[in-house]
């Protein structure tokens, strides 16, 4: 017997594409050309910090879209019991159960996990020395849920 599973794994996914496509429009809108025809760009000075913003949010949602869908494919595959003992588990070890082998992914997923965390709780500027900028991240996490989707989504003709 089948058991009805209610989601919101779709809304999660949808809110960071979202996020992460107005942070890429605020980007792109607040740079023109150098006036001078010289290389590089005039970046307009954001006091909402609106760019920054929509970062976060599409972080976020990626990491609740990312935890949703792991847990939604181990319990699948290996039941809700197997799952409890991966809880806890980094996302690699969990994707490598799941059969995600690709060392790209692996490695997007290592890095997201370390500055989601870094990100979210305050720690942007303490994390093994380095300065992590949260639309650069938000750039790489986007990767990752792209690809993740396309590893594991059903494929369709």
């Amino acid at each position: 017997m089948s058991s009805l599973v209610i989601t919101n794994i779709s809304i999660y996914k949808a809110i960071a594409e979202e996020a992460h496509q107005k942070m890429r429009e605020l980007i792109d809108g607040g740079r023109r050309p150098k006036p001078d025809g010289s290389p590089g760009w005039v970046i307009t000075y954001d006091p909402s910090q609106n760019s920054f913003k929509q970062s976060m949010i599409a972080i976020v949602f990626t990491g609740m879209w990312l935890e949703a869908l792991i847990h939604l494919l181990i319990v699948q595959k290996y039941g809700e019991q197997n799952f409890k003992e991966y809880d806890f588990k980094s996302y690699e070890e969990k994707l490598q159960l799941l059969g995600c082998s690709n060392q790209q992914i692996i490695d997007r997923a290592t890095r997201f996990r370390k500055t989601r965390k870094s990100l979210v709780h305050e720690k942007a500027h303490f994390d093994d020395g380095e300065i992590r900028g949260a639309q650069d991240e938000a750039d790489s996490a986007y990767e990752l849920l792209v690809a993740l989707h396309n590893r594991f989504s059903p494929k369709n003709g």
